[in-house]
């Protein structure tokens, strides 16, 4: 079924991407400054959704991504990561533990092709992968007041989640995360049931809001972007993910690269966020360089309104992946005075 918001986000007047994703309804400096002065509800109904089933779902799952699964219980999230034998990073997942299933947000990555990954190593385990994305609306309440909000709707209390932690309101699913640094909350909600939630957002003031916006927030907490900053040629400990690896458990595809990469304390180069002194907005790929010697290069950036310079993430090889380092980004303005602010 497709997203039934998204007349109401052309009836908005939003510019949107594909037909259905919005980037922006006013502009994205004022949807940033409702984000981070109230709250902000976004639309993220392109990202996957997958629905894993049957009473071998969670030991199944804990052999293939790198994060703990197997002690899961009901009501709490994880991030893990989906990789190759190489380690190279194919998902970045976040992981859900309700009653019945685990609800796997497959981000980026559309939902059928982490499926069909999925589905190539169930031999005989009980575990069925379903794709839900269809079914559900997916919407994201960021900003300081995005608890208060959640909780004048749904007249539960959710200032008191942790990080991942989730509650069921009947069919809809309410997750603490945070997208922006700000704070907020996913909501995965089915079709049928998200006109009305979108629209009593509306009705109490919370500011809708697009991609634009939020892209700028994430480069400002340094939150990596899968097929922005990360693909499927990047080591996973190259791009950080400190908060998706279990180094402490058994295996799981590309365990060993990791453990080797742990072991003898290195990889080449580092997932960095940088910060620039200028409203030049250097593009991906743009080279980054110390004194004429190749440094690394940029993945994304966009200029802050808030901290009124560029913020961006990009590699840097081993000898310049260290906070507080100067570089130089070169761009079609010529070279950009850059520091890098910390490692990803």
């Amino acid at each position: 079924m497709p997203n039934p918001l998204v007349m109401h986000h052309e009836t908005m007047g939003a510019r949107l991407e594909a037909g259905r994703i919005p980037l922006s309804y006013t502009n994205p400096v004022e949807e940033y400054w409702a984000i981070r002065n109230h709250s902000g509800m976004a639309d993220l109904s392109h990202l996957g959704l997958l629905q894993a089933t049957g009473k071998d779902r969670l030991s199944f799952l804990n052999g293939l991504l790198t994060n703990e699964i197997l002690k899961m219980n009901d009501g709490r999230g994880v991030r893990s990561a989906l990789l190759n034998t190489r380690a190279r990073v194919l998902a970045d997942l976040y992981l859900y533990a309700r009653e019945d299933d685990l609800l796997i947000d497959t981000g980026d990555v559309r939902g059928a092709i982490v499926k069909e990954i999925l589905d190539r190593f169930i031999i005989t385990e009980d575990v069925q992968v379903k794709d839900i994305t269809s079914g559900f609306v997916h919407l994201t309440l960021q900003g300081r007041q995005a608890a208060e909000n959640a909780g004048a709707l749904f007249g539960v209390a959710f200032a008191d989640m942790k990080s991942l932690q989730h509650k069921m309101l009947g069919p809809s699913m309410i997750a603490n995360r945070d997208r922006t640094g700000q704070s907020g909350y996913d909501l995965i909600i089915p079709n049928d049931e998200a006109e009305g939630v979108w629209q009593s957002f509306l009705l109490k003031g919370v500011t809708p809001v697009g991609l634009d916006a939020l892209e700028i927030l994430r480069l400002e907490a340094g939150y990596p972007r899968y097929g922005v900053d990360v693909d499927e040629n990047i080591i996973i400990l190259e791009a950080g993910y400190k908060d998706a690896i279990s180094f402490n458990k058994g295996c799981y595809l590309g365990q060993e690269v990791v453990a080797r990469a742990t072991h003898i304390g290195r990889v080449n180069k580092n997932l960095v966020q940088f910060q620039t002194n200028s409203d030049h907005v250097p593009g991906p790929r743009s080279k980054i360089n110390s004194s004429g010697k190749d440094a690394g290069y940029v993945t994304s950036a966009a200029f802050s309104p808030g901290l009124k310079a560029v913020v961006g993430l990009g590699y840097a090889k081993r000898d310049f992946a260290i906070e507080g380092t100067k570089l130089v980004v070169e761009s079609d303005w010529g070279l950009l005075p850059t520091v890098i602010t910390k490692l990803v």
